[in-house]
């Protein structure tokens, strides 16, 4: 499958928003990708030619046991925003969220901080710590996608 993303520059920012093409995607496997840089009327752009694939296989074993592709894209995707959680804040990554926290974050898909209280080891503080985030990430990568660019 193809997608064509455009990304144009944030004046308020003064950066292009990685934003727009992480959202989508996390959710698929980038075969390939390329990149042009333009300007429209004074306004600088990036548009990103995407290859990709969607994830829908079973995994074989090791940490992925059980999880289909795409169970397995989110996993990495959840120990990767736990990496960089832990690395700003100092703190080792099982005090984000353990692997088996993750696991059952991926089982359960909750997506708002009611559905996350059914997380054993996210009480209170974890919640209001870390819960947007992951509820954000968990509806993003379960948004349907669009045929638009």
């Amino acid at each position: 499958m193809f997608k064509i993303l455009t990304i144009p520059y944030d004046s308020a920012t003064k950066s292009f928003s990685e934003e727009i093409l992480n959202d989508f995607c996390l959710n698929k496997q980038v075969k390939s990708f390329r990149t042009e840089f333009f300007i429209h009327e004074g306004n600088p752009s990036w548009t990103v030619f995407l290859e990709y694939d969607t994830v829908l296989e079973k995994a074989e074993g090791g940490e992925h046991e059980g999880m289909n592709e795409a169970e397995k894209l989110l996993f990495d995707r959840l120990k990767q925003w736990r990496r960089e959680q832990a690395e700003k804040e100092g703190v080792p990554t099982y005090i984000v969220a353990t692997n088996r926290e993750l696991k059952d974050i991926i089982k359960n898909t909750p997506r708002s901080l009611e559905a996350l209280k059914a997380i054993r080891g996210f009480g209170k503080k974890k919640i209001e710590k870390y819960g947007a985030a992951v509820t954000e990430m968990i509806r993003t990568f379960y948004a349907p996608s669009t045929s638009s660019g």
